[in-house]
């Protein structure tokens, strides 16, 4: 259990209030994504559960169904089209939307049956356990969404006084204010743990994507991008590029691994600074890492790569002396021939005497097509 002080509570604050637009949108996306089901099945049974108080009406009346039976059974036909929209929604405005309706659905549905009481002043009460929802949906959605509902909520009782009649309107607004002030309070924190338990997901989600040497891409982020041996992305012609150190074995052996893989981490950020956001850059193993260009024909990733061979081999900053070759591929849908395509180029790049670029298409077409 994490311990939560109030400067560990202020400083998520200051973290939420310097968020942007989009980094907002995804968090609540997450919030939502992560509580919405244990939201909807409480929504669930408390509608079901709220045709249970057809036996305390008939305490009340004196009725056995009559003529609360239509109010109470009225809530099951809004259930039905929650439950049907709600699994076709996917943003999360949408479902937090879906949520305080419904809630505010059960409030309206007891406010009809209430009209049919001889006794009104147990309202009171019904109105109370409301804020038990309000909190429940709290968990997915924000402080303006829940403000939004209470709205709704208070605007509902006292509308419904002016046919209801509620002797007790004054206790039933003490007791649900003081509610609404607790329960808006709760939102604000729990908003501030679920992020701080977003940005903690983050960061494991990141780790575990992440080469901790290099700080570029590992094969778990590859994995992630190839699903039934074909890319995701949006962006077409894609090309591949293989590379890696020359002769790393000997600086190994000569330098010490600590300058290997100094020499590892200055390419892997070389790579990610030239990259950029242009394409994603994965160190495949050991010295080889692997380029994916989105939106980027093989002839242009043939000068991407080369403009990077060069850098590297003139570059002052390097720990030590060493070169790069590289090999082009372009993906045509199948990912590990075209992977294999790129391995076979960078292969002929070697063999013909290192620090080069090689891009074979007409070995690529036969192995590919």
């Amino acid at each position: 259990m994490k311990n939560y002080s109030v400067l560990h509570i202020l400083n998520l604050y200051h973290i939420y209030k310097n968020m942007d637009k989009q980094e907002k949108k995804n968090f609540y996306q997450h919030k939502c994504d992560y509580y919405q089901f244990f939201v909807k099945i409480i929504l669930v049974i408390a509608s079901l559960a709220s045709l249970a108080y057809l036996v305390s009406d008939y305490q009340l009346n004196g009725h056995v169904f009559k003529p609360t039976l239509i109010p109470r059974v009225s809530v099951l036909l809004p259930l039905i089209f929650y439950i049907f929209l709600e699994e076709r929604a996917k943003s999360y405005k949408i479902k937090i939307f879906l949520n305080y309706l419904m809630l505010n659905l059960i409030v309206m549905t007891t406010i009809w049956s209430v009209y049919h009481l001889q006794i009104k002043t147990h309202f009171s009460e019904g109105a109370t356990i409301m804020n038990f929802l309000f909190l429940v949906c709290c968990l997915s959605s924000s402080p303006c969404s829940g403000l939004l509902g209470y709205g709704a909520f208070f605007a509902e009782i006292l509308l419904s006084h002016q046919w209801n009649h509620y002797e007790n309107l004054d206790v039933i607004l003490s007791l649900n204010i003081p509610c609404f002030g607790a329960i808006m309070l709760a939102h604000c924190l729990l908003g501030l743990a679920e992020l701080d338990h977003y940005l903690t997901s983050g960061k494991l989600e990141q780790a575990l994507i992440t080469d901790p040497l290099t700080t570029v891409y590992n094969r778990h982020k590859m994995y992630r991008l190839v699903q039934d041996n074909q890319l995701i992305v949006s962006e077409f012609p894609v090309s591949l590029i293989m590379l890696d150190i020359d002769y790393f074995k000997k600086i190994n052996d000569t330098h010490g691994h600590s300058v290997g893989d100094q020499a590892l981490q200055y390419l892997g950020k070389t790579l990610m600074k030239e990259i950029n956001e242009s394409g994603t850059v994965i160190r495949f193993g050991g010295e080889e890492f692997v380029i994916i260009l989105p939106g980027c024909p093989p002839e242009k990733a043939c000068e991407k790569a080369e403009h990077l061979r060069k850098k590297i081999a003139s570059s002052e900053k390097r720990p030590v002396n060493f070169t790069i070759s590289a090999g082009v591929a372009e993906y045509n849908g199948n990912f590990k021939k075209s992977m294999k395509a790129a391995d076979h180029a960078l292969y002929q790049a070697k063999k013909s005497g290192r620090n080069q670029v090689f891009w074979n298409r007409e070995f690529q077409i036969e192995m590919t097509g």
